[in-house]
């Protein structure tokens, strides 16, 4: 569905959507009118079923005024009489409880017979029922006899024992829909007939609008492919264009000819300069001034896998490794066009996925107006170089056996974390952990079974930590976790009893089914509370964790607790 719609014409793309349109709205109008017709015309009928009722409930009072009504025979005539009326299917006259106490159960059929009747008597309303049978369509109409001292100059209490406002009975008529629902038919076929007339008019007067205005399209992709068949833009023709076409097909042609030529110098700049980056050891692509790529040289094909026919026409964000977040791009942008040049190092992805790193320098190349003309971007390899420069980095910065930092970068982080603290005025906790009893550990079964336990307690300290703390080990047996930013100081709490928890439970070796103790004894100190700077800090929590070695060991205790 999705290639079929792709290849219809945009001509065509236009008036499917209209003409779905045009027959939605048609038909809802449609449906709107003949809703309306039908409302009235049953309107109409319950108007005239509600009359005929009136003149029923009109007749029997004057065979009240006149004594007849008592004979059932002087009602069962009037009613034969009044139901010989056209239109009328039935018509009958319902007797109420109280009449029936008072004066009998009188004729079968002025009994109760269905719901609508109990429903009037009960409600003291006219109500309808409406049985839209294809062939005997039908409305009967219920109106209720209701007792008062002037009914239409009758006093009904002379003879009803009854209360004013009670119902004494009601009269049923039911009349023919026949013809009424006869002309919602026949006006339904006539608004459909009219409805498809129209839809075949508009049809037709889209279209020819829709072609009109797709004249100057049509124009504009006849001299692209005269263009593209002559496959050289020295060729290039502007398409003719009138100083008065300014719509947006004008200016679609105006700015299809200024790109035309602007490619067409373009291209000349570029055959002059192929036969530099040809042999260039560094890579190089060129891009237009949309950022497409136009051309690269033999070096860009051998680091990073992509021929020049994978690339051209497509922007260079292809080869992104997702390392750089969009701020990056745009603060390289900007510089590129307010400067004209940009130097840095860039993460990139090649084509086989492997990601690698390259020291790129990017240049603008401008017409005499300013504005851009093309994008040359010359980059080498340095993953090597990155590769190298990481492992001095971490070499320097972490504990080669628990891969966590070491003292030198924690003290840095720890610096960092102190001017923040002074900054946002959140207290910093710092936790100094050593550990009890892994001297003997080390001495009994060597240093191999004591790193291997070294790598296990730096694992367990990192489970009891924040995403955002630091946990470092010293040197030999001494650990430190950094807490910064605390919004709560008893969450420092909480991770200290995680700690002591944690490393009191058994530590197990290949080969070896015992379990193996320690336990630790973990200083406490808060900036800017206890100490506002890296030294003071750090002494603070090395006392408290001597003061918690002598308190027994296998404990906490802050530095504000331990006497100092």
């Amino acid at each position: 569905m999705k290639n079929w719609w792709l290849s219809l014409g945009i001509g065509t793309k236009l008036s499917i959507p209209i003409q779905v349109m045009l027959i939605v709205l048609l038909s809802f109008a449609h449906f709107w009118i003949m809703e309306h017709i039908r409302e009235e015309i049953l309107e109409g009928a319950k108007r005239r079923a509600a009359v005929s009722a009136d003149g029923i409930i009109n007749g029997m009072n004057m065979l009240m005024l006149t004594g007849m009504i008592s004979d059932p025979d002087n009602r069962r005539l009037f009613i034969n009489k009044m139901g010989a009326s056209d239109h009328v299917k039935e018509l009958r006259i319902i007797r109420a409880q109280q009449v029936q106490d008072q004066f009998g159960p009188g004729l079968p059929e002025e009994q109760i017979k269905d719901e609508l009747d109990r429903r009037v008597l009960t409600s003291k309303q006219t109500d309808f029922l409406l049985k839209e049978d294809r062939d005997k369509p039908t409305l009967r109409t219920v109106v209720p006899f209701i007792v008062s001292s002037d009914f239409r100059g009758t006093n009904c209490l002379s003879c009803h024992k009854a209360e004013a406002g009670s119902v004494n009975g009601a009269a049923s008529i039911t009349i023919d829909m026949t013809e009424d629902f006869d002309a919602i038919y026949r006006t339904r076929n006539r608004l459909w007939a009219g409805q498809i007339f129209l839809h075949i008019l508009l049809f037709f007067a889209t279209n020819w609008l829709i072609r009109r205005f797709m004249r100057p399209i049509v124009s504009l992709q006849s001299s692209m492919e005269a263009m593209q068949a002559a496959g050289s833009m020295e060729k290039f023709t502007p398409v003719p264009l009138a100083q008065c076409e300014q719509d947006e097909f004008g200016k679609l042609t105006a700015a299809f000819n200024s790109m035309s030529e602007a490619l067409y110098q373009s291209e000349k700049s570029m055959k002059l300069a192929a036969s530099i980056y040809q042999s260039n050891a560094d890579a190089i692509v060129v891009t237009d001034e949309n950022n497409l790529i136009v051309d690269v040289n033999p070096a860009f094909t051998r680091i990073t896998g992509y021929a020049l026919e994978d690339v051209v026409g497509k922007n260079p964000r292809l080869m992104q490794s997702g390392r750089h977040d969009e701020a990056f791009y745009r603060q390289m942008w900007n510089e590129i066009l307010d400067t004209g040049h940009w130097q840095g190092e860039i993460w990139d992805k090649r084509k086989n996925g492997e990601i690698y790193a390259k020291l790129a320098s990017i240049i603008a190349l401008r017409h005499k107006d300013g504005s851009v003309y093309r994008y040359v971007a010359q980059f080498s390899d340095i993953t090597e170089k990155k590769e190298k420069d990481e492992i001095i980095h971490w070499q320097a910065n972490y504990d080669p056996l628990t891969n966590l930092p070491n003292r030198r970068l924690f003290h840095d982080r720890l610096g960092q974390a102190i001017k923040r603290t002074h900054r946002t005025g959140l207290p910093l906790a710092l936790l100094f952990i050593d550990l009890d009893y892994f001297k003997e550990i080390n001495d009994t079964l060597g240093h191999a079974h004591g790193d291997v336990l070294l790598m296990e307690v730096a694992r367990r300290l990192g489970s009891c930590v924040r995403e955002a703390d630091t946990v470092a080990r010293l040197g030999g047996d001494e650990f430190t976790v950094m807490l910064p930013e605390l919004g709560n100081v008893s969450e420092t709490e909480r991770i200290a009893q995680a700690i002591i928890e944690k490393l009191a439970l058994p530590f197990y070796f290949v080969g070896d089914e015992t379990g193996h103790h320690i336990s630790a004894s973990i200083g406490i100190a808060f900036a800017p509370q206890d100490a506002a700077d890296l030294a003071g800090l750090l002494k603070c929590a090395d006392k408290a964790m001597y003061a918690a070695k002598a308190s027994g060991r296998n404990r906490f205790i802050y530095f504000s607790q331990s006497g100092q």
